[in-house]
């Protein structure tokens, strides 16, 4: 999981702001010059060091940029699989949040058996839920928070969407959604490609 996160947080800032900030956030944080391999096993510390390396670098809070991260997964150039993968949890946002404990499942098929914790959805009412991830890495959560706002944008859904506060081994975002059909989503084809 740490792999494929530094790979992430490596091409969001190289990709947003460029090669130099990126190479900069790299070395201070002592990371080969090449980037990281997202397959490869890499220590929490290093996560930590490159996370607050490159928030500094950027001049952002560590959350945002993690949010931005998961927004960047599902929105930036390159990343189409993923979205993908997400969009086949349903038609519709809702669909998508009741099949999200699925996820992780899904994601082994092509990804090594440690890339994605447990997820467990509480439907509290409402429109109201509460998704934890089975994990001591806060990180996650803020993660969470940015793809889940990308995918309800993805669906036209309106939804208010917070991290809330870690506990020892997990991470747990509030969902609410508001609107499901609040405007036009991005054109999504099961069949074939993704567009829009």
């Amino acid at each position: 999981m740490h792999g494929l996160f530094l790979r992430a947080l490596q091409n969001y800032v190289g990709v947003t702001f460029g090669a130099e900030p990126l190479a900069r956030a790299l070395a201070a944080a002592g990371a080969p010059a090449e980037g990281f391999e997202p397959l490869l096993r890499h220590e929490r510390a290093m996560v930590r060091r490159f996370l607050g390396h490159a928030a500094a670098e950027l001049g952002r809070p560590v959350e945002a940029v993690l949010e931005d991260v998961g927004t960047f997964i599902i929105m930036g150039d390159g990343y189409a699989p993923a979205r993908r993968l997400l969009r086949f949890g349903g038609a519709s946002f809702g669909d998508f949040l009741l099949s999200i404990e699925d996820l992780p499942d899904r994601a082994r098929l092509a990804l090594p058996d440690d890339a994605f914790p447990p997820l467990d959805l509480a439907d509290q009412g409402g429109g109201q839920f509460r998704l934890t991830a089975a994990t001591d890495c806060w990180e996650i959560g803020h993660v969470m928070v940015g793809i889940l706002r990308a995918m309800a944008d993805d669906y036209g859904a309106l939804v208010m969407i917070e991290a809330e506060a870690p506990g020892p081994s997990t991470t747990s975002v509030a969902i609410r959604l508001l609107d499901a059909r609040f405007a036009a989503g991005r054109l999504f084809d099961l069949a074939g490609q993704a567009a829009g």
